[in-house]
């Protein structure tokens, strides 16, 4: 996953660690860290970027149990792209993180500014990793695109009014769909 990402947004960046929060020792359990102004224990978040200090470079902890949590059972977890796309969700929105804080900084919300770049290295990943379905994509859509894009977009409308996207997420993929490019501000 971090070899769609470009390197020019890794600078800094020391290292991604997998974990589960079962391991997390109590004084760390007991950390708040502070999610779209609300406090959310570090033992029930799906990740947390760790930005630099005076001796070491910035890295990310993605709690792997939090992540998947609801699909240890299901039979969802042995598709690739279900899978990946789990972890993806944490990894890229931490990645966000990073670059705002590190490579490109903007006067928004942080974590508004996480999901936006949470969508766009999604996207880029996905073409690499996926190119299939790119192929499949061009036979489908002269035939249902109108559609499916519609049918997306309300899904997308749903998942914003039940709180599991942020609005500038939303408006990442659907207002701008396809127009932007990592290099877009």
């Amino acid at each position: 996953m971090l070899d769609s990402v470009p390197k020019n947004y890794l600078v800094g960046l020391g290292e991604v660690v997998l974990s589960n929060s079962s391991g997390l020792s109590g004084k760390r359990r007991d950390i708040r860290v502070k999610s779209r102004k609300r406090n959310v224990s570090l033992a029930t978040a799906s990740g947390a970027y760790h930005g630099a200090s005076r001796g070491s470079s910035a890295w990310i902890e993605i709690f792997v149990d939090n992540a998947l949590r609801g699909w240890e059972k299901g039979w969802w977890l042995r598709i690739p792209y279900i899978r990946e796309g789990r972890l993806s969700d944490v990894l890229f929105h931490e990645i966000g993180h990073h670059i705002h804080r590190a490579v490109r900084p903007e006067h928004r919300e942080k974590e508004d500014v996480a999901d936006v770049w949470k969508v766009r290295l999604e996207r880029n990943y996905h073409l690499q990793r996926f190119r299939w379905m790119g192929i499949g994509r061009r036979i489908i859509r002269p035939l249902f695109g109108a559609y499916i894009e519609r049918q997306r977009q309300k899904l997308e409308l749903g998942m914003l009014k039940r709180g599991q996207i942020s609005r500038a997420e939303y408006l990442e993929r659907v207002a701008n769909k396809g127009t932007r490019t990592l290099d877009a501000p």
